[in-house]
């Protein structure tokens, strides 16, 4: 005879073995972070005695001297090993690969889901997430979008800023490089995390961020939300963030354009204004109200349509 009540708790009990199943793939394990001067760098946790053939040794020997310690701090040359729970700044950082900092820290972060996958900045991520920056690297990975997207970058640049954003997708558009400053690592998260929802994302959602305004923005995630990388006047390789919608000289859009890195597509042209330089406008009579120059004409001028013409 068949029993319902047995078969009900011989199903309950595959379920939950299923469940441990793929709540034990989830692989927690060391990824590299960036190549970092000696000088520039203590970790506060200190040096730690014996010999390390690998950063991956000295990762685990860290975390096991105590979750705090989420930084390791490898020397190749010497085997040398430290621990901290202080972040590195993107001042210290110096152009290697994993495996490959010679005189210099290989520093990792000692426990994450997420796996290094490559330094480029000829990439674009799609199913856009978020964008932001910080001055520690290691709680971007714990930012609670980040940690249930499938790809994060993360760019160092100046005044100790990491920028960076997280995404469902990606794109190369061009040759990888050594992880230097202002250059960008990928990072992804592999099937297993996918599988327990850190990475989960539906059908649906994907294709409603697969816009043109998504991907644009997916493009443009070196500021922090709000602010766009606008390309300098007399330097293509570098930028600034500013608030279009209220930005006096870049109203609108990016007076010289938007910041693209060597390898981005760009999406759209800009056109911003400088409101200020005016034709006929009064001097410090104009601002910049949500992206529309607004403005007062000077004596001997008047308004007409949008602009000031002669009297």
């Amino acid at each position: 005879m068949f029993n319902f009540k047995a078969t009900s708790i011989i199903l309950i009990g595959l379920l939950f073995h299923l469940f441990l199943k793929v709540k034990a793939a989830v692989t927690y394990s060391s990824t590299f972070a960036s190549c970092v001067t000696q000088s520039a760098y203590q970790p506060n946790g200190g040096y730690q005695p014996g010999t390390f053939t690998n950063s991956q040794a000295c990762s685990q020997r860290c975390f096991s001297g105590g979750s705090q310690y989420i930084y390791s701090a490898w020397i190749s040359t010497t085997f040398a090993c430290y621990c901290g729970s202080n972040s590195f700044s993107t001042a210290s950082v110096v152009a290697g690969n994993a495996n490959g900092c010679g005189i210099n820290f290989e520093v990792s972060i000692t426990h994450t889901t997420f796996q290094f996958q490559q330094c480029t900045n000829n990439y674009r991520l799609t199913y856009y997430d978020l964008q932001s920056s910080s001055s520690d690297f290691y709680s971007i990975f714990q930012t609670a979008n980040c940690r249930r997207s499938q790809y994060l970058a993360i760019w160092p640049t100046s005044g100790n800023t990491f920028l960076w954003a997280c995404g469902n997708g990606y794109q190369s558009t061009g040759p990888t490089g050594n992880c230097g400053y202002q250059i960008n690592r990928i990072y992804f998260h592999p099937p297993d995390a996918t599988i327990s929802n850190l990475a989960k994302r539906s059908k649906d959602d994907q294709k409603r961020r697969l816009s043109q305004h998504e991907q644009h923005i997916s493009n443009n995630h070196w500021c922090p939300k709000g602010l766009t990388a606008c390309q300098l006047q007399n330097d293509p390789t570098s930028f600034e963030c500013i608030d279009t919608n209220s930005e006096l000289e870049s109203c609108g859009g990016c007076l010289h354009g938007d910041y693209h890195p060597p390898g981005y597509q760009n999406m759209t042209v800009s056109a911003g204004k400088d409101c200020s330089a005016v034709q006929g406008v009064a001097r410090g009579h104009s601002s910049c109200i949500d992206g529309t120059c607004q403005f007062d004409c000077r004596t001997g001028w008047k308004y007409r349509d949008g602009q000031c013409v002669k009297s």
